[in-house]
């Protein structure tokens, strides 16, 4: 099954990072998964204190973990299998915090659950379903610390999803400032994908 696959992946992860002192954290729709919601995922996504160099260097070869060569300096993608052919691998993609221009940083940072920059950037039902199952089940953290959203993301979002406004209130979010401050974006006309993106929706 590819969700225990997927389990194992992380396993491997977490027993490579851990003993090296490597803070991480898991996000996307596999992190809702664990959490009980209902979500099943084909990869697992990352966030890891470290340098693209850094996690090549600890991973790549040893564990399982096979790295697919690409250009980008704040992120690198392995495949992790655990079977002498290599079969049923599983993807693993590793955004890393410390790169040429990275603003962010996970000091201080709680683990919590960051959904609302794929609602916001993106067109996938599950996202706006998955922002739903969070604040569902966790209202009171997210409105304990909701001066921490993005007025952007969640003006996004609420373009592509109206019917999310109802919740956003509920969360004590200033959804009037949140669409004023999108009034000149457009979510199919967003600036295309760069490096640091998905750090910021993370830590920003």
């Amino acid at each position: 099954m590819l969700q225990d696959r997927l389990h194992d992946a992380a396993i491997a992860l977490h027993r490579i990072l851990a003993p090296a002192n490597i803070r991480f954290g898991i996000f996307g729709g596999y992190a809702i998964g664990v959490l009980c919601g209902s979500r099943e995922s084909k990869d697992i996504d990352f966030l890891a204190s470290v340098s693209k160099q850094q996690i090549v260097a600890l991973l790549d070869g040893k564990g399982g973990f096979v790295a697919i060569p690409q250009g980008r300096q704040d992120y690198v993608a392995f495949l992790w299998s655990d079977r002498p052919d290599r079969g049923n691998a599983v993807l693993v993609e590793i955004f890393c915090e410390q790169f040429a221009g990275a603003q962010y940083s996970m000091n201080g940072i709680q683990a919590t659950v960051r959904k609302l920059r794929a609602a916001a950037t993106r067109s996938k039902f599950h996202d706006s379903a998955d922002l739903r199952w969070l604040a569902d089940r966790h209202s009171a953290t997210i409105q304990a610390r909701q001066g921490e959203l993005n007025p952007q993301y969640i003006g996004l979002a609420l373009k592509k999803y109206p019917e999310l406004a109802h919740l956003f209130a509920g969360l004590g979010v200033n959804i009037i400032g949140a669409k004023h401050s999108v009034r000149d974006l457009s979510p199919s006309r967003l600036p295309a994908p760069a490096p640091g993106d998905v750090q910021r929706g993370l830590l920003g």
